[in-house]
């Protein structure tokens, strides 16, 4: 498993990832919307974002990740239980990213947000995808650095 910078040719492969994403997991919180985010519409966004985009390569992309201004705008996994997560979480984590938003309805991210120490810093709605939904505003606290002397 290599977390890297992707390159022009991750492009495709990881907006099929995120299409199959919101065809599947999507499509249970936002309905019928989340077949507009198809691949076309990620290659578009990874074209235009491809310097923030990381993905995590493990015989194929398996995961993405885009941190804008130390907030992750998008972390997905292809598979659980694999550690692709946590891996791409304490890579957005070591590089600054501090916050991060979640649809309220997504109780498996949630809870893994929340696992590693991830706090709810606001509930609130907003439009997404041509609808109201409620979203969660999670933040990592901050550890202090320890004084030496």
């Amino acid at each position: 498993m290599i977390i890297r910078s992707a390159v022009a040719n991750d492009i495709a492969p990881a907006a099929a990832l995120m299409a199959q994403a919101y065809a599947t997991h999507f499509h249970l919180i936002i309905g019928d919307a989340a077949l507009d985010f198809d691949q076309a519409h990620f290659e578009a966004r990874f074209a235009h974002e491809l310097a923030e985009l990381i993905v995590l390569d493990s015989d194929g992309i398996r995961g993405v990740l885009l941190v804008k201004e130390g907030h992750i705008a998008m972390l997905f996994a292809a598979e659980t239980g694999q550690g692709h997560g946590a891996a791409l979480l304490a890579h957005a984590e070591a590089n600054g990213a501090r916050s991060l938003e979640v649809f309220a309805a997504n109780e498996g991210a949630r809870r893994f947000y929340e696992r590693t120490g991830w706090q709810v810093a606001d509930d609130y709605e907003r439009e997404f995808a041509g609808a109201r939904h409620r979203f969660l505003r999670y933040e990592k606290p901050m550890i202090p650095a320890r004084r030496q002397g």
